[in-house]
C-alpha cells in the first residue's frame, strides 16, 4: 500500500464528512497532496514524503506567482496538507509532532457585500410559478425557498423518519451530521400534500425511502443526485428567460426575507442550521440603505 492509499483510509476513519460530501472532499484532498508531492519530483527530482516548511513555503509561492492561484484555493491546499501532517505524525513517519503549517499561513477571506438588490427575487417568483404544474419540482422550489435548506438537506430527508404533517415538523439532517427541526409552513404543507399522491402513483409499488424520487433512483432507494437538482433550476431559468441561478440563492433569499418579517438572528440561525454569525453570511440588506 502506497503512502496516498494509507492517507485516504487514514481520512476516512477519522474525519466525520457529510455523508453527501464526503467522497468529494476525500478526493479533493488526495488529489492536493498527490499535486504537491509530484510538483518536487517533477522541478527537482525531489521524491518526498514528508515535508519541511521549506517544501511549504516553495510550493505556496509556486502557486501564487506562477498559477495565479485564487487564495480560497490556497487555503483548501493548505489544509489538506495540514491533515497530511496529522496522518504522518500519527503513524510515525514524521519522527515529532511539530507540525509545518501555522494559523498565520491561511487567508483571511472577506466575503464580499451582497445586498438585498442583488438577489435575484423576480427570476425566484417567475421560476416558482414556472414549476407550478410539476409537483415535484414546485415542491424542490419551495423546500429550498421557503425552508432554507441546503440541496443536501433536501436530498436527504426520508419520508418515514423526516416528516411529520401532524405536527408540522421536518427534521433535517445537516453539516456535521448534526439534527435539526423547522416548521412546515403552510406553503410547504400544501406543496407536501400536493406531492405525495403523485409521488406514490409515480414509484408504484417500488419501495425509495426518500421524499424527493427521480426516475434514476427509483428502484435504488437512493437520493437524487444533486447535479439534477442543477438542471431543473436550470431548466426552469431557461423558461422564464432569466440569467441561470444557483440552488443555494434561494437559502440567501429565505434568510433574508425571515430578516425583513422580523425574525431574530437566533430564529434564522435554527432554521438554516448555521452556527456562524448569520447575518453576515446569509442576510442582505438594502443596497442603497448600506451605502447611505
Amino acid at each position: 500500500m502506497d503512502i496516498i492509499e494509507e492517507f485516504e483510509n487514514y481520512l476516512k476513519e477519522n474525519y466525520n464528512y457529510n455523508p453527501k460530501e464526503k467522497n468529494n472532499t476525500i478526493k479533493n484532498y488526495l488529489s492536493d497532496i498527490k499535486q504537491f508531492i509530484n510538483f518536487f519530483d517533477v522541478k527537482f527530482g525531489d521524491k518526498i514524503i514528508d515535508f519541511s516548511r521549506g517544501h511549504y513555503i516553495e510550493y505556496k509561492n509556486y502557486l501564487i506567482k506562477e498559477k495565479e492561484r485564487k487564495y480560497t484555493t490556497i487555503n483548501r491546499k493548505t489544509a489538506a496538507l495540514s491533515i497530511y501532517e496529522n496522518f504522518l505524525i500519527e503513524i510515525s513517519i514524521r519522527k515529532d509532532s511539530n507540525k509545518v503549517i501555522k494559523k498565520r499561513d491561511y487567508y483571511k477571506i472577506e466575503t464580499g457585500l451582497i445586498t438585498v438588490d442583488m438577489i435575484p427575487r423576480k427570476t425566484i417568483k417567475k421560476i416558482r410559478i414556472e414549476a407550478g404544474n410539476n409537483a415535484r419540482d414546485y415542491l424542490i422550489l419551495i423546500m429550498l425557498n421557503e425552508g432554507g435548506l441546503r440541496v443536501s438537506e433536501l436530498l436527504n430527508i426520508q419520508l418515514e423518519r423526516d416528516v411529520n404533517l401532524n405536527m408540522r415538523k421536518l427534521v433535517i439532517l445537516g453539516k456535521g451530521n448534526k439534527t435539526r427541526e423547522i416548521f412546515i409552513n403552510n406553503i410547504m404543507y400544501d406543496a407536501i400534500e400536493e406531492y405525495l399522491p403523485i409521488r406514490e402513483k409515480f414509484l408504484n409499488g417500488r419501495v425509495n425511502k426518500y421524499l424527493i424520487v427521480s426516475n434514476k433512483t427509483a428502484n435504488t432507494n437512493k437520493p437524487m443526485g444533486r447535479t439534477s437538482i442543477n438542471n431543473i433550476l436550470e431548466t426552469y431559468c431557461i423558461k422564464v428567460k432569466e440569467d441561470k441561478i444557483n440552488p443555494h440563492v434561494l437559502r440567501h433569499d429565505c434568510a433574508t426575507t425571515m430578516y425583513e418579517e422580523g425574525a431574530t438572528d437566533i430564529m434564522i440561525k435554527k432554521k438554516l442550521g448555521q452556527s456562524s454569525n448569520i447575518t453576515n453570511i446569509y442576510v442582505h440588506t438594502g443596497g442603497e440603505k448600506y451605502r447611505k
